[in-house]
């Protein structure tokens, strides 16, 4: 019996994966998927620090307002939010359709690293030390309000699940992750 040949371009869902060409060749640092779009957003470049994709393979460069130090998108609600860790008082962006970006103000000029969606609202989390409010929350991606983190430490990325935010640190002994339910 002969088996069929299988083409060395034959890619299996999760682990073959295959180079395509960004929009630009900045740092990018975080992609979500929403509302049938990839959004990429970059900490590096110089006013295209978003770049978009309907299929994850053919991407299209964008405007990110402003050209702040972008590290984390997700998607929620409806809208597109990318925290980041410069600017004053700026380190928020949102967009309901990945192209055009409105600057929102952050709870605080802190370096947030990540950014995530769930039960209703968004989290971003910053490991800046020493200074409280390592948490920031929105219930709509524009209003932030500042959190305290349940440890000092340096929050560097956060996700929802099971009813449950989670975030992860990168110091600490013993106590890198903290949770919270709301």
């Amino acid at each position: 019996m002969v088996l069929p040949a299988v083409p060395a371009f034959a890619a299996q869902a999760g682990v073959d994966w295959v180079s395509q060409s960004s929009a630009a060749n900045n740092g990018w640092s975080s992609v979500a998927y929403g509302n049938g779009l990839f959004v990429a957003v970059s900490y590096s470049g110089t006013g295209n620090r978003v770049m978009t994709s309907p299929d994850g393979m053919t991407w299209s460069a964008g405007t990110s307002v402003p050209n702040n130090d972008w590290s984390s998108v997700a998607y929620g609600n409806g809208l597109f939010v990318v925290v980041g860790f410069s600017g004053t008082g700026n380190r928020v962006m949102t967009s309901p359709d990945g192209v055009t970006w409105t600057s929102r103000t952050s709870a605080a000029d802190r370096t947030w690293t990540s950014v995530t969606y769930g039960n209703g609202l968004f989290v971003a989390v910053s490991p800046t030390l020493g200074l409280g409010s390592q948490v920031m929350t929105s219930p709509n991606g524009i209003n932030w309000t500042s959190r305290t983190a349940a440890s000092d430490l340096s929050w560097q990325g956060v996700a929802y699940g099971s009813g449950l935010f989670v975030a992860v640190a990168s110091t600490g002994t013993g106590n890198r992750v903290m949770t919270s339910p709301d």
